[in-house]
């Protein structure tokens, strides 16, 4: 018997990175998986390969921030498999720049994205999950919600607000639905490559971001998804609003 045999999953920003390796380690657990992203082709990508396993996916296209894309992706789960479980908040941005040179549609934007997206997956999921008997959700953060990342001010921000946000849904919901938060550090995703190749010097960003790290390599995705699984399995049971970092002991200093 697998670890979520018989439990379904819904995870938003699967189209690459974390998310496609969340998604494909839930699948490769036993759950039953739906998959958002708003990019169409990322999410063929990663149903394809969650189907080559034989595991079951549906999926939904659409921007997170607009409410027929969680609707969407939530109707999927249910037309196909019946219930929700899990709810793994993965999407996000990052905006780079100093803050005098901030706009007010920038903090928008990450905050939009970063945190209302997630507020709005749980009030669209939290219902189905007590319909359920219960279910556990996850939102990814990160370091930078934890201790200051240079040029990064609004995005700072709003992952410290998924924090703040998670332990509110914890306390909120307790104690049929859990909720915890992982703050990875640095992980090789497209939004973090595109990000150190739009750097005046890739070599010096990668290792800016490595410094405070105790092992000075990037993560790779399935070490965050890895996580995610566990605190959506039953093995987590008693953990609800955590904190986890994921960050090879950046907030060690």
């Amino acid at each position: 018997m697998s670890r979520m045999d018989g439990k379904v999953a819904i995870v938003t920003g699967a189209g690459s990175g974390i998310g496609r390796a969340t998604a494909g380690r839930l699948a490769a657990n036993g759950a039953r998986v739906a998959v958002t992203d708003v990019d169409p082709d990322g999410l063929a990508e990663t149903a394809a390969e969650i189907e080559a396993t034989g595991a079951e996916v549906v999926q939904a296209t659409g921007d997170i921030v607009d409410p027929s894309t969680i609707d969407a992706v939530t109707r999927g789960a249910l037309d196909a498999f019946g219930q929700v479980d899990v709810l793994v908040n993965n999407v996000g941005i990052l905006i780079a720049k100093p803050i005098a040179e901030h706009t007010l549609e920038d903090f928008d934007r990450l905050m939009h994205v970063n945190v209302w997206s997630y507020m709005q997956a749980v009030q669209r999921v939290v219902p189905e999950m007590q319909r359920g008997g219960g279910g556990s959700i996850i939102n990814i953060a990160s370091i930078g919600g934890l201790v200051a990342l240079p040029n990064s001010a609004g995005y700072c921000a709003s992952k410290a607000a998924v924090i703040g946000l998670t332990r509110s849904i914890a306390y909120e919901y307790a104690p049929e639905i859990r909720c915890n938060v992982i703050c990875p550090g640095g992980v090789e995703t497209p939004l973090s490559k595109a990000h150190i190749a739009s750097m005046e010097s890739p070599e010096e960003a990668i290792r800016l971001t490595t410094a405070q790290q105790l092992q000075k390599r990037f993560a790779k995705p399935v070490e965050i998804a890895e996580a995610i699984v566990f605190l959506a399995t039953d093995e987590s049971s008693f953990m609800t609003a955590a904190t986890v970092p994921v960050e090879a002991g950046h907030s060690a200093w």
